[in-house]
């Protein structure tokens, strides 16, 4: 409390005098503080939004937590106590975000593991808890009541959607592709059969020669194989596949009843990650694919990915859509690319410095990841520049979507120091249907001299490519 507030108790300040001395405080008390911050003013529940039900005692808190998550495109309903989850009839939330002090009950204080997973014990959608503790007991506190990760407050806004945007992704993410190699057919099938109930993708082959045809084709995130094949063992696939560099990283299982342990050890150092036992055990196998498909992609996010918006960094943007555009010379298929540029950014930086430059260039990865599918191909270019490549898309349909994410971005209010502004975006789109001749490299300049065009035509709006 400041010391303007702390009177001595024999001789209190008349209400009115009390209540400038507040007015007073505060008033300095925000004028101390660094701001860096942002605000929406769109306030409208747009249909097939993704929703989070936010368990948060303090109402100016959750105010502010609602508007913020609303300018990511998230529907916000508040609830101050948890207490009134139970009473709540609608359908359930995408997420539920949870102050972990968030009920007047006093067992919280007792037993709060206990409190929480009877309080959610019907919820199966991702759960994150969030606290003023920032401490292992906390964090394991959170994590027995079913939590997915527990933030600290005050709360980073934009790394809290950044998180829930992906959490909620993931849940309609691509499923796992699975390649089969192996020359018995009736356990092939017997293995595409449960990889595929399992909601995983599978390709299976018992031709080893047919298999590096195949594998760039179905693009493949685990290989199961057979350890012994006819004319060749799964040992020296493994070696070949380790041989280049776009599949030296694949994880590869070997199936096998080879019982002589030097045999498969040697197996492993030629490439293999693990064995499975035949015959397979179900469950086994499932978990054994899933685990290893989520580690590859976890390695392939840490490399590919931009760490300040999480978007694919300009190389891999780059490597996919080149591999969309040989994908669509085998089999056709309508794909976009945009080129996306933040306006007058240099502004942004000379005025407000970098750390609210680079909260805007957050804010605006985490708005596109949000906006589109998993399918889509989203990356920075570098610095302020974007580039999309939208799959099953013609250009139209492209630059209504693109236009949409103008305008949310528009209506984002950023607070840096004690100023307020706003940003906004120009767009170049095109397709590959209109310039069916193009290479990928072609596509992509003329989506940049789209953009440059959107640009010279006063900015802040999406331009399609013309011949």
């Amino acid at each position: 409390m400041s010391k303007a507030l702390k009177q001595d108790a024999k001789q209190p300040l008349p209400i009115s005098g009390w209540v400038l001395q507040l007015q007073s405080t505060l008033a300095a008390d925000r004028k101390k503080k660094a701001v860096v911050g942002m605000e929406t003013t769109r306030l409208e529940n747009v249909d097939g939004e993704p929703s989070i039900w936010l368990v948060e005692r303090d109402a100016m808190l959750a105010e502010y937590m609602v508007q913020q998550l609303h300018s990511f495109g998230f529907q916000v309903r508040h609830f101050s106590d948890a207490q009134e989850l139970q009473q709540e009839k609608h359908s359930p939330p995408d997420l539920l975000l949870i102050d972990h002090r968030a009920t007047q009950r006093q067992v919280i204080s007792v037993d709060p593991v206990a409190f929480w997973r009877m309080q959610l014990k019907d919820y199966t959608c991702p759960i994150l808890f969030t606290g003023s503790e920032e401490s292992f007991t906390a964090r394991l506190h959170a994590l027995r009541s079913g939590g997915q990760n527990y933030f600290v407050k005050p709360l980073d806004m934009i790394k809290l959607a950044s998180h829930i945007a992906q959490l909620i992704k993931t849940k309609d993410s691509q499923p796992e592709r699975v390649m089969i190699v192996e020359d018995d057919v009736e356990l092939a099938r017997h293995l595409e059969y449960i990889l595929e109930n399992a909601g995983m993708q599978v390709r299976a082959f018992n031709r080893p020669d047919a298999l590096f045809e195949a594998i760039n084709d179905f693009n493949p995130e685990l290989i199961l194989m057979d350890l012994w094949l006819p004319g060749i063992t799964g040992a020296e696939i493994a070696a070949l596949l380790g041989q280049l560099e776009r599949w030296s990283q694949l994880p590869i299982v070997y199936l096998s009843a080879e019982p002589d342990a030097e045999l498969r050890g040697q197996a492993l150092l030629r490439g293999g990650d693990a064995f499975l036992e035949k015959p397979i055990d179900k469950d086994l196998l499932v978990n054994l694919c899933r685990a290893r498909v989520m580690r590859l992609r976890k390695l392939e996010h840490t490399k590919n990915k931009d760490a300040l918006t999480g978007l694919l960094k300009h190389a891999s943007i780059k490597e996919a859509l080149q591999g969309q555009w040989q994908l669509a010379q085998r089999k056709p298929q309508t794909f976009c690319v945009v080129m996306l540029d933040i306006d007058h950014f240099k502004s942004v930086n000379d005025t407000h410095g970098h750390a609210v430059g680079d909260l805007v260039i957050a804010a605006f990865g985490t708005l596109l990841r949000q906006r589109f599918r998993s399918t889509d191909k989203l990356g920075r270019y570098g610095g302020e520049e974007f580039t999309l490549v939208l799959i099953d898309c013609a250009a139209d349909n492209a630059a209504n979507m693109v236009n949409s994410l103008r305008e949310d971005f528009a209506a984002i209010q950023f607070t840096g120091g004690s100023n307020q502004f706003a940003c906004t975006l120009s767009a170049g789109v095109v397709d590959n249907q209109r310039f069916p001749d193009d290479t990928a490299e072609s596509l992509l300049n003329r989506a940049d001299q789209a953009l440059y065009q959107a640009k010279n035509s006063g900015r802040n709006r999406v331009c399609l490519a013309v011949d």
